[in-house]
């Protein structure tokens, strides 16, 4: 259940991590690299497959024989998401 008082330790523990990940960081190109393979790609390509499949699942019988094969594209474009994402976080690890 969500409480002001869980919020505020969440909170106080993004701002510390992120804190700490400042002070011990001199380049931030690694950060953003890093960031930009990974939830770059979930944004693009993940995310909105997952979307998707759900919605169609959740249509049930009521969704047309179309949308239901549509899904394997949904699959197939989450899947070179992943992959892409995968090649990007090495680039940005090198």
């Amino acid at each position: 259940k969500q409480t002001n008082a869980k919020l505020d330790q969440l909170t106080v523990v993004l701002l510390a991590m992120i804190t700490f990940a400042a002070t011990i960081l001199e380049d931030l190109s690694f950060v953003m690299s890093f960031g930009g393979a990974t939830l770059g790609n979930a944004l693009i390509y993940i995310l909105p497959a997952i979307m998707f499949k759900s919605v169609v699942k959740n249509m049930g019988d009521g969704a047309s024989a179309a949308l239901k094969k549509e899904t394997y594209f949904a699959t197939f474009s989450m899947l070179l998401g992943i992959f892409m994402g995968a090649v990007g976080t090495v680039q940005s690890l090198k």
